[in-house]
């Protein structure tokens, strides 16, 4: 009794001393567990002949090779360091089979050791190998499949001499390699027996090295199957951070005095965005052309505001537990960390992992956790509960630090603790705000409920009457939209189609009335012409009407400018060269082009472009030449600061300058073919397609314009903002 009492006293006297001694206690525990379980692990995985490699060699003759059974591709495989090997150096008979050395997969090459006791360093490339022996009853022919889920930095795969892919750029120096590290699922069709694999490995770009994740094998469907769960387990927590974060930064919004519901928001919020660019790297789903140096970058920021949050978080929660200049030289640190792992490239901030998570991470972690057991021996109202969640969370983000610094051969699991941990923070703000709405309940008096009572039902019939005037506003602007369309529609009809109607009932008349009778066929034709020019001529007074009145919507989208017009070229290829006219793509040969994009409604901009490539097919004789040419400009003065231009080049009639403007009227090519006296001919347009590009031009805050000279050829030009992008 007296020395339960003595121990009382001397918490009551120094409670910080003592809570630091009971986490580091707490520390020390799991760490032992967790080096305890490593150590299992990897004697249990010795002892399992048929899950681990000797000397290069996976003997898997005992393997059922079952649906549900997926097998680890560990143990030792063959290791050439400094060479870029592929299944031709291993069985050509000219030269002898290269001199491996046998190394432990799943492992950092940091790890490994030359003959003359050398420690590989990070930055290198190598070449792995590993032969399979399959079952007997194994089919040749047979689909199998291994997930890769993280190589550094970058590597290309070889089964049974078949190249499969990779991800990245293998390179020699950090100038020729492209770093790409995503789970990835890689299928292959078995030989009897004996099958290999071969991955060259570069890494210039990251402190991880080599196959550090465990790699495995298994049936297509087991192993699709087991992407599906992990990729739908990961979706749902991301989910559920995701709603969290909306639901308090709603409160937040609605409270502006609940500062703790928008840091616990923002704190969701960054898990989320670590969960998601982490794991099963659910982020590829919806991104797929994410660059990997961002998706390191969102993972290391999201972990150092996810700390810089907790900690806010937690003086906020416990304004008495705190200590203040803690929380001021976290306040300076973190954020000196984000600037560096945002400033930097990966190369870089990479190689600071390790004093990251034990000289600024851990001291976070055992800080937050002195202030929950403060809060525990004072009790506070649901310090309990947080405690509880917060050792969780403890436990798993030691789990992840020992991990990614190459000390635990466990997965990623900081995203389970942090959802046990944020379940039990939400819990206790529900728990509050619930309290505080109950307080509010008993103080009200029936006359204030009474009088909230009417506010609300004013507001609601306010609300409802600005709603249906705001509806009815709506309503009046389409309907004065509508008629605008119809009014200028039906001026346009009567006035642009009174020629080819004219036209159609002059040859008809004539036919009738005997006037016509050996050339009736010849008439019977341009009749059927002119009744062709007619509808088009009505297709395109809608759409340019439309264009006009604003009810045409158009679907912007990020675009590679290369590609699009690469595409737009081969729709057209043959039907310009079917008519003996020479078809030419000129596009820009330097390496930045390929970066170019533009925003743009792909089917408007196609239309505009196709309409400049029909009007040349037109205008063009046969053994002419129509050439399509993509320019890349820089232009600071522009918003965008580059301009992207297209031409469209024929070697046609041309037009003269005079015309230049007017073409891009209403009919305006029309009157010019009529101006020149050119002959009727079966495809002649309606006059309206040049106006509806120049519309069309005007709603990308683009040009369209020409240079021509009559018999030498015109080239259209049309302009639109540009940029550089990944």
């Amino acid at each position: 009794m007296k020395l339960m009492n003595s121990v009382r006293g001397h918490i009551g006297k120094q409670p910080l001393l003592f809570t630091i001694l009971f986490v580091l206690v707490i520390t020390i525990v799991l760490l032992v567990t967790l080096a305890t379980n490593s150590t299992n692990t990897s004697a249990a995985a010795e002892s399992t002949p048929l899950h681990t490699s000797r000397n290069g060699v996976l003997d898997l003759s005992r393997w059922s090779g079952s649906t549900t059974s997926v097998m680890p591709l560990d143990g030792e495989w063959e290791f050439y360091w400094q060479q870029l090997l592929e299944p031709i150096d291993f069985h050509s008979s000219s030269t002898p089979e290269p001199s491996p050395t046998f190394e432990q997969v799943p492992e950092a090459w940091t790890t490994y050791r030359m003959a003359n006791d050398q420690v590989l360093p990070n930055r290198g490339y190598a070449t792995y190998r590993l032969r399979l022996l399959l079952p007997d009853e194994t089919i040749k022919g047979s689909t199998l499949a291994i997930y890769p889920k993280s190589i550094a930095s970058a590597y290309r795969i070889w089964i049974n001499g078949q190249f499969k892919g990779g991800h990245g750029i293998v390179g020699t120096s950090l100038s020729n390699e492209k770093a790409k590290s995503f789970p990835n699922v890689i299928y292959f069709e078995t030989e009897s027996k004996w099958n290999e694999i071969i991955i060259q490995v570069s890494n210039f770009s990251q402190r991880n090295a080599g196959i550090w994740q465990s790699m495995e094998l298994g049936t297509a469907e087991s192993i699709s199957w087991i992407r599906l769960l992990r990729v739908s387990a990961q979706s749902c927590i991301v989910g559920i951070f995701l709603v969290m974060a909306l639901y308090y930064g709603l409160v937040y919004l609605n409270r502006k005095k609940e500062i703790s519901a928008l840091l616990y928001s923002m704190l969701c919020l960054s898990v989320g965005v670590r969960t998601v660019v982490l794991g099963e790297s659910t982020a590829l789903y919806l991104i797929p052309d994410m660059p990997w140096e961002w998706a390191v970058k969102a993972e290391y920021i999201s972990v150092a505001t996810t700390a810089l949050l907790l900690i806010l978080f937690i003086n906020r929660e416990h304004p008495k537990e705190s200590i203040p200049w803690i929380s001021k030289i976290a306040g300076f640190i973190l954020p000196c960390f984000i600037l560096l792992f945002l400033l930097t490239p990966a190369r870089v901030y990479t190689y600071y992992l390790t004093p990251f998570a034990w000289g600024v991470l851990f001291p976070s972690l055992v800080y937050t956790l002195c202030m929950y057991v403060k809060s525990v021996f004072r009790r506070k109202k649901g310090s309990v509960i947080s405690m509880i969640g917060f050792l969780f969370f403890m436990a798993f983000a030691l789990n992840d630090m020992l991990f990614y610094t190459v000390h635990l051969p466990t997965e990623d699991m900081l995203s389970v603790g942090l959802l046990i941990f944020l379940l039990t923070q939400a819990y206790n703000l529900s728990s509050r705000f619930s309290s505080a709405l109950q307080q509010k309940e008993l103080l009200s008096s029936k006359l204030q409920q009474t009088n909230q009572q009417l506010e609300r039902t004013v507001e609601e019939r306010t609300r409802s009457l600005q709603q249906s005037n705001g509806e009815l506003q709506q309503a009046n602007q389409k309907m004065a939209e509508f008629e605008l369309f119809r009014v200028r529609l039906l001026s346009n009809i009567s006035h642009e189609l009174s020629t080819p109607i004219t036209s159609i009932k002059g040859f008809a008349k004539a036919l009738r009335d005997g006037i016509i009778t050996t050339e009736a066929p010849k008439y019977i034709n341009r009749i059927y012409t002119r009744s062709l020019l007619l509808e088009r001529m009505i297709h395109d007074l809608i759409e340019l009407t439309k264009l006009e009145t604003n009810q045409i919507q158009f679907h912007m989208q990020d675009v590679h400018l290369l590609s699009f017009v690469q595409e737009l070229f081969q729709k057209y290829e043959w039907e310009v060269e079917e008519q003996g006219i020479h078809y030419r793509l000129e596009l820009p040969e330097e390496p930045e082009s390929q970066l170019w994009r533009a925003q743009l409604d792909p089917i408007r901009i196609e239309q505009v472009l196709s309409n400049l490539i029909s009007n040349a097919l037109r205008f063009t004789p046969p053994s002419g030449t129509i050439q399509l040419r993509l320019s890349l400009e820089e232009t600071p003065q522009t918003e965008t600061g580059f301009t992207a231009w297209m031409y469209v080049k024929d070697t046609g009639i041309g037009i003269p300058p005079e015309w230049h403007e007017q073409i891009f009227e209403r009919f305006g090519q029309a009157q010019q073919q009529q101006q020149q006296q050119q002959p009727d001919r079966d495809h002649k347009g309606s006059g309206l397609g040049l106006a509806i590009c120049k519309e069309i031009m005007y709603y990308h805050n683009g040009h369209i314009g020409v240079t021509s000279e009559q018999g030498s050829g015109s080239e259209f030009s049309i302009q639109l903002p540009a940029w550089k992008g990944g």
